[in-house]
């Protein structure tokens, strides 16, 4: 299953529109503008379905749940470049040019989720989310939506709506928590 989101709502936007190949919304993802670090996913019944949030502001953890329930945790700490990102929970991989958002999200040596730039309809920039199981659609979507807001590239500074999180290091890169351990991998 293939979905697609514009790059002008990834950047900007506090709505980001989740398309699939007819240009009918799949997801609707919402970016709280108190919360920077909250993003909701709401079905097309408007019924809130996923989100991402911040789990512990000292160590840098997010927490991905899925109908009330944590499935993924996302640990973050600075490093040079951004080549690889575990996904705790899901023993998910993201390896590849993340902050150019061309990378596939691997389980083992299976892969879940690859993620590439295009131009959408009109000349637009936009990401395809190509999926593998209809199942990882909800966490695979929040997933990258957080890696192209929140990743950011060396060299650049960091958006400003985040300037009031009260911390005194900026969220910049991921890491690899757990990276030595491979659990079984599978759905929540």
């Amino acid at each position: 299953m293939n979905l697609y989101i514009r790059t002008a709502d990834l950047r900007s936007g506090n709505l980001m529109v989740v398309s699939n190949v007819n240009k009918e919304t799949v997801f609707i993802a919402v970016r709280n503008k108190e919360n920077p670090y909250l993003i909701q996913l709401f079905n097309r019944l408007n019924d809130k379905i996923a989100e991402i949030k911040l789990k512990n502001s000292l160590l840098r953890i997010f927490s991905i749940e899925i109908e009330g329930k944590e499935v993924a945790t996302i640990s973050t700490i600075p490093m040079i470049e951004v080549k690889y990102v575990h996904i705790g929970k899901l023993n998910w991989s993201v390896i590849g040019d993340i902050p150019f958002s061309n990378y596939r999200v691997k389980c083992n040596h299976e892969i879940i989720m690859e993620v590439a730039p295009l131009i959408l309809g009109l000349g637009q920039p936009g990401i395809q989310l190509a999926f593998k199981n209809i199942e990882d659609t909800r966490a695979g979507t929040l997933i990258a939506i957080f890696l192209n807001k929140y990743v950011k590239m060396p060299g650049k500074p960091m958006d400003e709506s985040f300037s009031n999180f009260h911390s005194k290091n900026k969220l910049s890169y991921l890491n690899f928590k757990d990276k030595f351990h491979f659990p079984k991998c599978g759905p929540y």
